[in-house]
């Protein structure tokens, strides 16, 4: 399986950082809403997902986007949120996102995603 990930996000600069963060062998997949991934089978092959909870009109609605992947498509895919109010966060937590960062928080932490699903 190659290594893929997701970035679900409009924000051109939040995009850069991600590219610059990305190590060789990564994939990234951009979409704005899951029609962008394809079938349930194309997120499938993907290892995690960033999605971005910062309201951007570019964006489907992350909350609907996160209850689709675990009631309708029934995956496990690891979500990490990044950004958003704590309204956005409470709702993405009741929609079962794994884990919610601050923007800069997330971009650190991102070698630490590449090396843990790096398997």
């Amino acid at each position: 399986m190659r290594k893929r990930f997701i970035l679900m996000a409009g924000d051109p600069e939040l995009r850069a950082a991600v590219v610059a963060a990305t190590p060789e062998g990564w994939g990234m997949t951009e979409a704005t809403d899951l029609d962008g991934l394809g079938d349930w089978q194309e997120v499938l092959l993907h290892r995690f997902m960033l999605l971005s909870l910062d309201d951007d009109p570019r964006i489907e609605d992350p909350i609907e986007l996160i209850d689709t992947l675990r009631r309708e498509y029934q995956l496990n895919i690891a979500i990490f949120c990044l950004g958003g109010s704590q309204e956005r966060r409470d709702a993405a937590r009741s929609a079962r996102a794994d884990r919610f960062f601050d923007r800069d928080t997330g971009l650190q932490r991102l070698p630490e995603f590449f090396a843990q699903f790096g398997w």
